[in-house]
């Protein structure tokens, strides 16, 4: 790499392929190497070598570099603890140089690395006690271990946003965070261990709060032999008086204490009845609520009842988690999403996916659910279709509810966050064909797309 660029540059971004070369040249030099793993071959980072040459290489880097200022660093490298010193450094001349944003990518994506036991780098709060540490904005720190500071008083009074991925926290650490980061907009704590198995979130400044795959850690002893055993880090109070946007999901939710008046975008991930119901009361406590994406499984929606309306409710997604092995034709029923339109009377857009849908063999008639009118709805898309007659007795009845309906989309495309983009084959085979057919001469039929 050129170091003139570096020496003008304010963004310093250092990853495998800016510091040891492109995909073909790891491959080359061993430090990219193909590992057989079960059915397939993993691309793995050959740490023993690499891991020195590039902590090497950023040293260098940042030993010389002789711009005016640095506005980010961002890391993407598998470190751990072995590289907490050069670490260190790396973070103090950023500070020292009026850093805004860093990013410590310690996963090393895209690449696989070994597994054994690690010792996440340990983010020490104490570092900001330097020159100009007050000038980051943006912290976003991936698989580390964030220590509480020695005082419980952090001089970072201009962070706006605050990520933890894969990293080990304490709840009371973000306690302190929330007390003395004035400024922060958004807290993000994905699949995080925390702790704790209850987690307060206080905060007049917060906008946007994630708190997804966060679990705590026991031990259970059996037999003389001691088990690990991880489980659901739970909200109990959400006192954000600002929050316009909250995802979400864990459970708990019937003990949850939530304040967020203005809150305008919820995303939540619900398992079990319980939990839907309780969501349910708390939707009536979001009066501005304007979005909702909801995931969650057939056999719970089926107790779905909204009661309260949902009066400023404009987009609503659902993602159907369907079981394959105890699925029946009750628990895959699309018409109870009918329910949630009358309570939402300025809904414009629905997004409906099912995920690991079956074909039904036995099929009633098409049932004709009481008539009722929807002034605001344009767009429907639903994903995950086979062309089952379900499907069909669901388009025939938003056509006749739906009066300023411009396009229902139907797609046999989904995907679950784990996953990348499938399709149902049955669909090609003969599910699309099956709906045209059926959907001949019903009026409204013009604003069907079928993919």
């Amino acid at each position: 790499m050129d170091g003139n660029l570096w020496v003008s540059s304010r963004d310093l971004y250092f990853d495998i392929h800016s510091m040891l070369g492109s995909e073909n040249e790891l491959l080359e030099t061993g430090y990219l190497i193909d590992v057989p793993s079960s059915s397939i071959v993993e691309r793995r980072l050959n740490l023993d070598m690499s891991r020195d040459e590039f902590v090497k290489r950023v040293n260098q880097f940042v030993k010389n570099f002789q711009g005016p200022m640095i506005e980010s660093i961002l890391v993407n490298f598998y470190l751990k603890r072995e590289q907490s010193n050069s670490i260190d450094q790396w973070i103090k001349v950023a500070f020292a140089m009026g850093v805004e944003r860093i990013d410590l990518l310690f996963l090393g994506k895209p690449y696989a690395h070994d597994t054994t036991q690690r010792k996440r780098y340990k983010f020490d709060f104490d570092l900001f006690y330097v020159t100009n540490a007050a000038t980051l904005k943006n912290l976003y720190l991936q698989n580390c271990v964030v220590c509480h500071p020695t005082n419980d008083f952090i001089p970072s009074k201009n962070l706006r946003s605050l990520s933890l991925e894969s990293s080990k926290v304490d709840a009371m650490s973000v306690e302190s965070l929330l007390t003395n980061c004035e400024l922060l907009e958004e807290l993000c704590l994905s699949f995080c261990e925390v702790k704790s198995s209850m987690l307060k979130i206080v905060s007049s400044s917060l906008c946007h709060l994630k708190v997804v795959g966060c679990y705590v850690v026991s031990h259970k002893f059996f037999d003389n032999a001691d088990f690990k055993v991880m489980d659901y880090v739970n909200l109990i109070l959400v006192d954000c008086l600002n929050l316009t946007s909250l995802e979400y999901d864990g459970r708990g939710l019937d003990t949850l204490n939530i304040n967020t008046p203005v809150l305008k975008s919820i995303k939540f991930s619900i398992s079990l009845k319980g939990d839907l119901n309780a969501f349910v009361g708390l939707c009536a406590t979001f009066p501005e609520l304007e979005a909702m994406h909801v995931t969650t499984f057939s056999m719970v929606t089926t107790s779905l009842k909204i009661t309260q309306p949902l009066k400023h409710l404009k987009e609503l997604k659902l993602d159907i988690m369907l079981n394959s092995d105890i699925i029946n034709d009750v628990e895959y029923d699309p018409l109870w999403i009918l329910n949630i339109l009358q309570t939402a009377p300025l809904l414009q857009k629905l997004s409906v996916m099912f995920l690991h849908l079956e074909l039904f063999k036995s099929q009633r008639d098409i049932r004709d659910v009481e008539i009722f009118s929807h002034e605001e709805l344009k767009v429907i898309e639903l994903r995950g279709c086979i062309g089952d007659w379900l499907e069909i007795e669901f388009v025939m009845n938003v056509l006749k509810c739906a009066h300023k309906l411009e396009q229902i989309v139907l797609s046999p495309y989904l995907r679950d966050v784990s996953s990348d983009w499938e399709s149902h084959h049955v669909w090609y085979q003969s599910g699309r064909d099956r709906i045209s057919e059926k959907l001949q001469g019903v009026e409204g039929q013009e604003k069907v797309v079928l993919i």
